[in-house]
């Protein structure tokens, strides 16, 4: 069941409201009509004193940064969310309105976007945006030894040029469907990033640990494994974010969320346990402190496997692998049924996900044949898998989905073993690629079905293509998709491709779970969304505290 989400206070109005569509760049226009998540509301104790208060601290679990940085870090980030923001934000139907970028202009054969920057926007040391920082942020992109998935998404950028300080202008070689969505990167004060007078790699700055954004929280004070205070920027753009502080609680993992949330450690939290969800959530003594909602939302679970290694690197190996795992039983036993399946390492929320097509069954006995012909049991053996997962992803659903797997693969001669790692250890192994398969859940880095950062060849060996993955069919599939901006031929793209990976299976596409989430009463203006990477304006930032009494 999906609960209608809860109403987003917002505040201030944009000069004027983009309407595009997902799959491709259009001019933005003027509208008489009020866009609801950016017209204007009364200020805090306005009028008859009902409205949002200032002021209050609200604490959020969060993983930690290894990058204050939203170019360099590898996963969602509420710190950097909420520390930076792009060019371009997104409405409630993720679709793209101003944030840094006051306008746009399309140009008729979609080849250059010109953006007015926002006269106001400043970062939080208060130096005003500057069309100087747009084009740093990418050549930083461009440049740095850092891996990065937003190289994918700007490759297709010809040029970027600042012909005055509000003024930049993005060239492309080719249409670029996902071009105004790329520009939702966070941006990166070029200021900060000078050393005498020089730019540097940011993959290797001090500006990483005490970072500048100009978005509506800024760094108050980080403690390394633990937490970190954000406070309200008073020179934001949009207007003065209602919390004074926000503090983000490192070290919550899913499956303890909800004990937190009851114990006052936290006022928000995902929580990723479905059975206490469907056990606490509901019972009124849980709702009597805490408002709830479920949200079908943009985030699925997946097995990459390394095609690099062997017996991985045979298309017939990881086939009988997906045949193998039983993961309706998982969806059925382990989540309750709150969560659906998948055929495709695609968004299933988005356009492009194939709803033809059918994930491959349970069948451990076309499973079995396709393993005798590349890896015949030896004594009822054949090898052993290392599969390795975050920290954050430790918890009752994890082990029981594993029980179920190791289970499935035992009874074929496959030895299945889970490690869980530290952040930096699981990231540093990702790095090199060391490792027989990876567990991990997947967000968009964008608002667009664009898989190419899981897919493309060109991020096998340091991207997020987990699966180091290359076949030159899906690249050029993936590049054609990218240049058309119809949604329907390019819709007609991504089904040939996901036809691909259902026969070859570089992912184990598992399933793409439901959202649940809980806070205190005492905080309104909240919606699921405003704590992730497609949040709408204002986000947490329009999130408000009424008084303890």
């Amino acid at each position: 069941m999906v609960r209608p989400m809860q109403g987003t206070i917002s505040r201030g109005a944009l000069a004027v409201v983009c309407a595009a569509a997902l799959a491709g760049v259009t001019a933005c226009k003027s509208s008489n009509e009020p866009d609801p998540l950016t017209s204007p509301v009364k200020k805090p104790n306005e009028g008859d004193g009902k409205g949002p208060q200032v002021g209050g601290l609200v604490r959020i679990p969060s993983n930690e940064p290894r990058f204050a940085n939203p170019i360099l870090e590898p996963r969602f980030s509420v710190a950097n969310a909420l520390m930076f923001e792009g060019l371009v934000g997104l409405d409630g139907k993720m679709e793209p309105v101003p944030r840094l970028a006051e306008s746009w202009e399309v140009a008729p054969d979609g080849k250059t976007i010109t953006f007015k920057l926002q006269p106001k926007a400043k970062w939080h040391d208060g130096q005003p945006v500057t069309a100087a920082d747009v084009k740093f942020t990418f050549d930083a992109i461009r440049a740095t030894s850092g891996a990065t998935a937003w190289k994918a998404y700007m490759a297709p950028v010809q040029s970027v040029t600042a012909p005055d300080e509000r003024t930049v202008v993005v060239t492309y070689a080719e249409p670029y469907a996902p071009a105004l969505m790329t520009w939702t990167v966070g941006l990166l004060p070029r200021h900060r990033f000078l050393v005498d007078g020089k730019e540097v790699d940011i993959a290797t700055s001090d500006a990483n640990l005490e970072p500048i954004g100009a978005g509506p929280f800024k760094l108050k004070r980080w403690e390394a494994g633990k937490r970190m205070y954000l406070e309200g920027h008073t020179q934001w753009w949009h207007a003065l974010p209602h919390l004074e502080t926000v503090e983000l609680v490192f070290g919550i993992p899913d499956a303890d969320a909800r004990k937190a949330l009851e114990q006052g450690a936290v006022d928000w939290a995902r929580v990723g346990d479905v059975q206490q969800w469907m056990e606490v959530a509901h019972t009124a003594a849980f709702r009597e402190q805490f408002e709830v909602t479920e949200a079908v939302e943009s985030r699925i679970r997946l097995l990459a496997w390394n095609t690099q290694r062997a017996p991985l690197d045979d298309v017939r190996v990881r086939r009988a692998l997906t045949l193998a795992l039983d993961r309706d039983r998982v969806i059925d036993d382990v989540l309750f049924g709150q969560a659906q399946p998948l055929a495709a390492p695609m968004f299933p929320t988005m356009f492009a996900y194939d709803t033809t097509l059918a994930p491959l069954p349970h069948d451990p006995a076309a499973a079995r044949a396709l393993l005798d012909e590349v890896v015949p049991a030896a004594s009822g053996k054949r090898f052993q898998l290392e599969v390795i997962a975050v920290e954050s992803l430790k918890g009752p659903a994890t082990d029981a989905t594993m029980a179920i797997f190791r289970r499935d693969a035992s009874a074929l001669g496959i030895e299945l073993t889970l490690t869980i790692l530290p952040s930096k250890e699981y990231y540093d192994r990702i790095a090199r690629r060391d490792y027989d398969a990876v567990y991990f859940g997947w967000l968009p880095d964008i608002a667009d079905p664009d898989p190419s950062a899981l897919l493309h060849s060109s991020q096998a060996q340091a991207g997020a293509n987990y699966a180091a993955y290359a076949n030159p069919k899906v690249d050029q599939l993936l590049e054609q998709a990218r240049r058309t901006l119809d949604r329907d031929a390019r819709k007609k793209t991504y089904q040939e491709l996901q036809r691909i990976l259902a026969d070859e299976q570089p992912y184990t596409p598992l399933y793409a779970p439901y959202g649940h989430y809980a806070w205190t009463r005492r905080l309104h203006g909240v919606t699921p969304r405003d704590v992730g990477p497609q949040a709408p304006l204002p986000g947490v930032a329009g999130w408000w505290l009424t008084k303890k009494k």
